[in-house]
């Protein structure tokens, strides 16, 4: 496999449980781009904070955000794709306030295109985020929503969850930031650490789960790091270049 490209998502693996991005991973993504190797920010959060992110760290900002509903090229200033459909969400959040009543919070965010932040249920503030199994107040919400036929889907991120369109994700947003690089989304390797990566692990050439990942989503990747959130970046980075990248001797010191 040729590297072309760097994929990774933002919570849980280039930052740490309290949100805060690591900076070691920061300097890794600036040595990948140094060696020419753009990296791609594939994340659930909205489209002007995965692009300002991006900038800020030095990467190549083309980034995938809303879980694949929004993507572009941020730098360009050009606005961004959407490809989801917005109607969607408006018709889940009526079916879900309409089946479950108070128990659906939706938070108010302006700088959300494409999708909507739920707290749903009153026990998933108390469900830890990386837990092996999905709070059972999505899978109901995710039951309802295809017993009235609304093609959307919930996303588990254990205090919140994430309603977007069922039609697109984070693998059909890789694919199509990969085409805005000129590349195919199979010389990209892809890191993360939550179910909704898997959907970017399953389209990319190599995917890599940070340590605090589940073990269910460890057993679906072609490595799974030992160190957690940014330093599992790093660890999964290192590990790429060694093996599939001719470039990795020029500059590479472990920042970890």
């Amino acid at each position: 496999m040729e590297i072309k490209a760097v994929a990774c998502d933002v919570d849980s693996t280039l930052t740490d449980d309290l949100g805060m991005v690591n900076l070691y991973a920061v300097e890794t993504i600036r040595y990948l781009e140094a060696l020419g190797l753009p990296v791609i920010v594939v994340t659930s959060r909205d489209y002007d904070t995965a692009g300002s992110l991006s900038t800020l760290m030095g990467a190549c900002g083309v980034v995938v955000a809303e879980d694949g509903t929004v993507l572009g090229d941020y730098r360009s200033g050009q606005p961004p794709v959407i490809v989801g459909d917005r109607a969607v969400i408006r018709q889940g959040l009526d079916v879900l306030h309409g089946a479950l009543g108070n128990q659906v919070q939706a938070w108010i965010w302006p700088s959300r295109i494409c999708s909507a932040v739920l707290q749903l249920g009153d026990g998933i503030a108390d469900q830890n985020p990386f837990a092996d199994r999905r709070h059972p107040c999505v899978d109901r919400g995710n039951a309802i929503l295809a017993e009235h036929g609304v093609p959307a889907r919930l996303v588990d991120f254990g205090i919140v969850c994430v309603l977007n369109d069922i039609s697109v994700n984070k693998g059909t947003g890789l694919q199509e930031a990969a085409k805005m690089l000129g590349i195919q989304s199979e010389n990209v390797v892809a890191i993360g650490d939550n179910f909704n990566d898997l959907d970017m692990f399953a389209v990319a050439g190599y995917g890599i789960a940070v340590g605090n990942a589940p073990q269910a989503v460890k057993d679906q990747v072609d490595y799974a790091c030992t160190a957690c959130f940014g330093e599992g970046f790093c660890e999964g980075v290192k590990h790429a270049l060694a093996r599939f990248c001719s470039k990795r001797a020029l500059l590479w010191t472990d920042p970890t």
